[in-house]
């Protein structure tokens, strides 16, 4: 069972988010924290690693990007969702930045909070489209590098990291090996300068390469 963990300084909102999460049945709360110093110090704790940390942004001691921060920093296998109030671009686009899969606000309903950690635990990401058009049009604005020069397979891999299909299925759809895949993925992140999927595409969206 998926193991869920929760950093936000409303004990309130977090006990309320605890019930809701334990109530899904596919997941289970293993700990909640009320400041980005104690979700530190938890994740320091090897055994005590989630597999989604459901982080707000604005918090006491640490806030989440600094949280997300240190854990790009630490390369902890764990999935950030951020769940927050901040709904504006420099927060967006920073989160991601550090490695985040998914960005909620939390007047989202149960519903697609649900649907939201399903995403992540099978695809690895999750964005709601009204932030998705908030970071590609921050990224249109501020974009001026050239459009990179893509070898065929890598045109070809893009098409597909555009679908909601796991890097196994996109090597079984390329005929190649997952590592084959991995390593052409890599040489996207590095062309075009990101850190994961979803700056990829949002960067290769604006440059017209391909359509969201």
């Amino acid at each position: 069972m998926p193991t869920v963990a929760i950093a936000d300084d409303h004990k309130i909102f977090c006990d309320s988010l605890e019930s809701l999460i334990n109530a899904f049945d596919a997941f289970e709360v293993i700990w909640t924290v009320q400041d980005g110093e104690q979700a530190i110090t938890m994740l320091q704790q090897k055994s005590k690693l989630p597999d989604i940390l459901l982080l707000d942004i604005n918090m006491p001691g640490k806030n989440g990007i600094e949280v997300a921060e240190w854990m790009f920093q630490q390369n902890l296998q764990v999935n950030i969702l951020a769940l927050t109030m901040e709904n504006d671009d420099n927060s967006v686009i920073k989160m991601l930045q550090y490695g985040v899969k998914g960005y909620l606000l939390k007047s989202v309903s149960a519903e697609e909070l649900q649907n939201a950690l399903l995403s992540i635990v099978k695809y690895g990401y999750y964005y709601t489209p009204h932030v998705t058009k908030q970071i590609g049009n921050f990224i249109a604005h501020k974009n001026s590098e050239p459009v990179p020069v893509l070898k065929d397979r890598e045109k070809e891999l893009l098409q597909y990291m555009c679908t909601d299909m796991s890097y196994m299925e996109i090597a079984e759809k390329m005929f190649l090996s997952e590592s084959t895949v991995d390593s052409y993925r890599a040489r996207l992140f590095e062309k075009f300068n990101v850190k994961n999927r979803i700056g990829l595409l949002l960067k290769a969206n604006s440059m017209g390469l391909i359509r969201l």
